[in-house]
């Protein structure tokens, strides 16, 4: 991190965002007054005023520092022209920080664990929220608390205390503020939201099949056989009947999610949690991927290819199906869309050999991605005032619009409508867009906004918008199957290692099972994996994450967790 010369970056457009909007449902925004008080015993609520900033306090700064953003995400992008757009002069200007973003080339292990090994940790960490990352490095004492940043430059910050208590370590104190988190404080009661994942096909392809029954898991293979060879080609390139994300060392977030639509239960009748890798209808999974290996519809190249990639096979309009979170390739249905309009991917409901409805995890939850604070940064304050930023009402606004009067302005109702000059620049599809800077998305909170978006008008929002509606019926809360972990549980640490090491096992036996040559040796293969990792020790971890599933729903107040248990 190095401090730079003074610099004035003057935007008038930009000189305040901060906008109350009709229609917000209470504690809607990402800043509200459910939240704990840092340093309390107990937690602010409703009726506890906020704490007033400072009289007088000054806005801006007269120099910029340099600070690091680790990203542990080989795949993601800053989403415009850092230094240039219009959301990093707000940044520079409002909070006097410039942004180094830096990601990994693979998975991101060994940068993390050097920085665990070594104690030289980034200004700001944002890692997976599954990933235990975030105790190991708080633990080490390489991590300020949330809880400090709060009381010492942002006491005006007030965080969802439910979905900041989750993210308590043993010592009391939290470190990790997440982007897509849910709270219970703002959801409505009995909402149904989309799922996360979302098993999609081109349509237009699927048309000239003729549209035929894919309702269970082997007529669907039957399908993507005809797709195989009957169409044959698109656009001169031979189509991939079925794309799966990356495969990485710890597995591939398809095969997890596929468990979803083959309806596997991770929870008995008697509340206690199951290992769905051991459960009967599990091998149902991997036998419908290997069928799939062998017949040709899985690509070889799927093995070995990364996000990248696979964005310019979706791009190229060679995915014919696919299960992923269509959301992270917008912009490749776009570029496909724009050469060719008849060129559309609508969700279906794949279901396993019986033909059981699928069982999805809605987007609910406490979050997806999580960012921390070194402790050795030298720029705390503005970091601070930073987050606390993108957690607000204002924040979210800028992250997610723009700006009021150049990318949208207010219809009566309260929600949004972007501008002739963003609709032209998004229609370009050149990359223009990146001007303003739009799509910051490591601190998002979603839900806040998701209701003030304009209703889709032009045809490609409108058929993107409803991509994933057919899934929403099989949509549900799960999140008590993550777990709430004890921070103080004495083999907390040694569980954590020997999960990390299950988990590379795993992910290594995962594709030497998809690629069997036969059903039999594919079999063998799982069997074989399954008792050498009963050998590693699965028992105690099934014992101790069953520990953190009860805590979890005993926290949300609910004796079951696995949908069909509750009809």
């Amino acid at each position: 991190m190095a401090i730079r010369k003074p610099l004035h970056l003057l935007l008038a457009v930009v000189l305040t965002a901060s906008i109350a909007l009709a229609g917000c449902t209470g504690g809607g925004a990402a800043t509200n007054t459910e939240a704990p008080a840092p340093d309390a015993e107990k937690p602010a609520t409703a009726e506890q005023p906020a704490a007033e900033a400072p009289a007088e306090e000054k806005k801006g700064y007269d120099d910029i520092i340099d600070i690091d953003w680790y990203v542990n995400l080989s795949w993601w992008k800053y989403s415009g022209d850092w230094g240039n757009d219009m959301f990093s002069k707000y940044i520079q200007e409002n909070f006097g920080l410039n942004i180094n973003f830096i990601t990994p080339a693979g998975d991101g292990a060994d940068q993390i664990s050097a920085m665990i090994a070594t104690g030289s940790v980034p200004d700001l960490v944002t890692v997976e929220s599954w990933l235990d990352y975030k105790t190991k490095l708080a633990q080490g004492g390489y991590l300020i608390s949330l809880n400090e940043l709060i009381e010492q430059h942002a006491p005006t910050w007030k965080p969802y205390e439910d979905i900041f208590g989750w993210y308590k370590e043993a010592d009391g104190k939290t470190y990790a503020s997440p982007n897509f988190a849910y709270s219970r404080h703002a959801m409505k009661p009995g909402e149904q939201l989309e799922p996360n994942s979302g098993f999609t096909l081109r349509s237009d392809i699927y048309e000239q099949l003729g549209r035929p029954d894919i309702s269970t898991a082997d007529k669907f293979l039957d399908a993507l056989e005809r797709v195989k060879n009957e169409v044959k080609t698109y656009d001169g390139k031979p189509l991939i009947p079925m794309q799966l994300y990356e495969f990485t060392q710890n597995g591939n977030q398809s095969v997890n999610w596929l468990t979803e639509y083959f309806a596997v239960p991770y929870e008995d009748a008697s509340g206690k949690q199951l290992n769905r890798a051991f459960q009967p209808e599990y091998w149902d999974v991997l036998k419908f991927l290997n069928e799939a290996y062998r017949r040709g519809l899985i690509s070889q190249d799927n093995f070995t290819d990364k996000r990248d990639q696979i964005n310019e096979k979706v791009a190229s309009g060679r995915v014919f199906a696919s299960l992923t979170a269509p959301q992270d390739f917008t912009q490749q249905f776009r570029t496909l869309w724009e050469a060719d309009n008849n060129a559309k991917y609508e969700g279906f409901a794949l279901r396993n050999y019986k033909g059981d409805d699928p069982v999805l995890t809605d987007i609910r939850g406490f979050g997806w991605l999580v960012t921390l604070v070194g402790k050795e940064s030298k720029a705390h304050d503005r970091i601070a005032k930073l987050l606390e930023f993108l957690n607000s009402k204002e924040g979210q606004h800028i992250a997610h619009f723009g700006w009021e009067g150049i990318t949208y302005n207010y219809n009566a109702d309260g929600t949004i409508a972007w501008t002739e000059e963003y609709t032209t620049t998004i229609a370009k599809n050149d990359g223009s867009e990146k001007k303003w800077g739009m799509g910051f998305n490591l601190q998002m909170d979603w839900y806040s906004v998701k209701d003030l978006f304009p209703k889709p008008e032009a045809p490609f929002d409108v058929y993107n918008a409803e991509i994933k509606k057919p899934l929403v019926q099989y949509s549900y809360d799960t999140s008590a199957n993550g777990g709430k972990p004890n921070p103080d549980h004495p083999d907390r640490n040694k569980m954590l290692e020997l999960g990390n090491r299950l988990s590379l096992y795993w992910g290594k036996e995962l594709p030497r099972i998809i690629m069997a040559g036969s059903e039999a040796e594919a079999r063998a293969i799982y069997d074989e994996t399954l008792r050498r990792m009963d050998e590693m020790g699965q028992k105690d971890l099934d014992a101790y994450s069953n520990e953190s599933f009860q805590a979890a729903k005993e926290a949300l107040g609910v004796k079951h967790s696995w949908p069909p248990l509750l009809k």
